[in-house]
């Protein structure tokens, strides 16, 4: 197991009586699993008052996929707690081998260095996610693309950062998008050379959906993770506050969305964005023009699917507030915010599935309406 635990939180809470809940934090711990070792003792002290019903709450935060995930397993006794936290964090180790192109050694990384013409061997796991990700890119008319590899290494995404020349960005271009990938029964291939995929918009979301159907098998009555700013509640858990950042000042709130189950994924530029010879770039990538998309604000996707609301999330960002409404209004089931400009001058605009849910800090929310299919013009 390769993630790192970066600290860990054990809640003991009673339900029906007057429990104190103590919480021993371990920081730079590992997990005592396949030869890791504890780097610090665990101690745990309980104080309780009276008799009742309790319930054990887990909480960890762990390095993984070149962000952190932090995870909350609730469940009805210490045991049985840290075996579903064990196994959620298993499934996100095995998604990380699996999808990681942070790691030489995943899976995909391997289908990436493979060469070109040349049918590879793919694991049913990866073929599905694969199968799943074209599936989106269909849908969104190319807007969520993941098969952008080489734009990502001509603008140096990863790095400091550069602005490509023309021609580097043509040939970058030349070797871009999902239309490259060719997928037979268990293998697949890349139609041209410099084409690769590039996890980082449903590899979250894979690893969030595996990781919490690992922890509700393994017992949890409640889970809660927040993956590099994607959360997702599953089980009988409580509403989850999760907050709408202002796109300009992330410490700063526009509006907190309740939920209860499912997943909030936010796509945006601010976070991970970057100046080049003084010109602010932005990490996400147009898949049309090769370009990073401008920074126009964020945008959280609502949906039962932690995949589905990582994909989207990215779509419709690259296609901004305009085509992503027309998007949102043409396809039923998926709820969103927009959140344009920034600061004092933050407009809020989301799918009416939201109303009741969504608190705006200041200011109103704007409601997009379905048209019912029964009514007539």
């Amino acid at each position: 197991m390769n993630l790192t635990i970066l600290s860990e939180v054990l809640n003991i809470q009673c339900l029906m009586c007057r429990w104190n809940v103590i919480s021993v934090v371990i920081h730079n711990a590992r997990l005592p699993h396949a030869g890791w070792v504890w780097l610090v003792p665990v101690i745990v002290a309980i104080t309780t008052f009276g008799a009742g019903a309790s319930e054990i709450e887990l909480s960890r935060r762990v390095a993984v996929m070149g962000t952190v995930l932090e995870t909350t397993v609730s469940a009805r006794d210490r045991g049985t707690a840290l075996a579903a936290s064990q196994s959620l964090l298993d499934a996100v180790d095995e998604v990380e081998r699996r999808l990681s192109t942070w790691r030489e050694d995943s899976e995909l990384s391997r289908f990436n260095r493979s060469a070109s013409g040349t049918e590879i061997s793919l694991s049913p796991e990866l073929e599905a996610d694969l199968r799943e990700v074209r599936r989106w890119w269909l849908e969104t008319g190319g807007a969520f693309d993941p098969g952008l590899s080489s734009l990502v290494e001509a603008w140096d995404l990863r790095g400091r950062g550069k602005e490509p020349s023309a021609s580097e960005l043509a040939a970058a271009r030349a070797a871009a998008g999902l239309d490259h990938l060719v997928l037979g029964s268990g293998a697949g291939s890349r139609s041209v050379a410099g084409f690769g995929i590039e996890e980082g918009g449903f590899g979250k979301g894979v690893a969030l959906r595996e990781a919490a159907a690992a922890a509700l098998a393994a017992g949890a009555s409640c889970v809660v993770m927040n993956f590099g700013g994607q959360v997702q509640v599953a089980g009988g858990c409580e509403d989850q506050w999760v907050k709408i950042a202002d796109p300009r000042q992330r410490n700063r709130d526009v509006a907190r969305l309740s939920l209860d189950s499912g997943s909030a994924a936010t796509s945006g530029n601010s976070e991970r964005g970057m100046v080049v010879d003084g010109v602010e770039l932005g990490h996400l990538l147009d898949p049309l023009s090769g370009r990073p998309v401008p920074s126009w604000g964020a945008v959280t996707v609502v949906a039962g699917d932690p995949v589905t609301a990582d994909c989207l999330a990215t779509a419709l960002y690259v296609m901004g507030p305009g085509r992503g409404a027309e998007w949102l209004l043409a396809n039923m089931g998926i709820e969103a915010v927009f959140a344009e400009g920034g600061g004092t001058t933050t407009k809020l605009t989301a799918t009416a599935g939201l109303r009741g849910r969504l608190v705006a800090s200041e200011g109103t929310i704007s409601y997009l309406q379905r048209e019912s299919p029964n009514t007539t013009k």
